[in-house]
This record gives structure tokens, sequence and C-alpha cells, in this order.
């Protein structure tokens, strides 16, 4: 293993932890644009002539924040799963290297 590559474990558990502070901020986030951001339509006056569009607006706006949040939502989850599927592949290789290394230390 002395021409090998080192992978740094100790790195992908602080890249898995940063993803799960900011999948907990995402769901935060998300939560407050779903329930935190509701207007109703006459909150926008009933006497201003563009008030319906305004609410459309805000609609369409809280409708795509809930769609990207969502999206990246998923993207997190997918690329901090897949680096804890990486992290514990390779901790199983050192770990099965240093049986291995000992084993056969201790049959010399």
């Amino acid at each position: 293993m002395a021409n090998g590559y080192r992978v740094n474990t100790d790195e992908l558990e602080a890249v898995v932890k940063r993803l799960q502070v900011i999948q907990q901020n995402m769901a935060q986030t998300s939560e407050r644009s779903a329930y935190g951001t509701d207007v109703s339509g006459s909150d926008f006056g009933s006497n201003f002539s563009h008030a319906a569009k305004v609410h459309e607006a805000h609609q369409n706006m809280q409708a795509w924040l809930t769609e990207t949040i969502t999206g990246l939502t998923e993207l997190i989850n997918d690329f901090g799963n897949k680096t804890q599927t990486v992290n514990n592949a390779y901790k199983g290789l050192e770990t099965e290297g240093v049986a291995n290394m000992t084993y056969q230390g201790g049959a010399s």
C-alpha cells in the first residue's frame, strides 16, 4: 500500500456533517417559504387594480421556491448519502488492511 493513495476519511466525515447542517437549514427554509409567507389575495388590497397580478406573482414565486428547495434537498441528500457510503467503504478497507497486516505480522 506504500505506492497507493491515502483517503482522508476525517474530511469525508466533516463533509457529511456539513451537509447534515445544510439539510437542517434547508428544512427550516422550506417550512418558512411554505407556511411563513402565505398571503391571501385580499392582503394586497381590494381597491388596488393590480392586486390579483401581485398575488399571482407571489404564488408563482412561492411555488418556485418550494420546487427549488425540494430539488436542492434531494441533491444534498443524494450527495450526503454517497459521501457517507464512500467514507464507510474506505474505513472498511482501512480496517481490513490493518487486520491483514496484524495477521501477517503475527504469523511470522
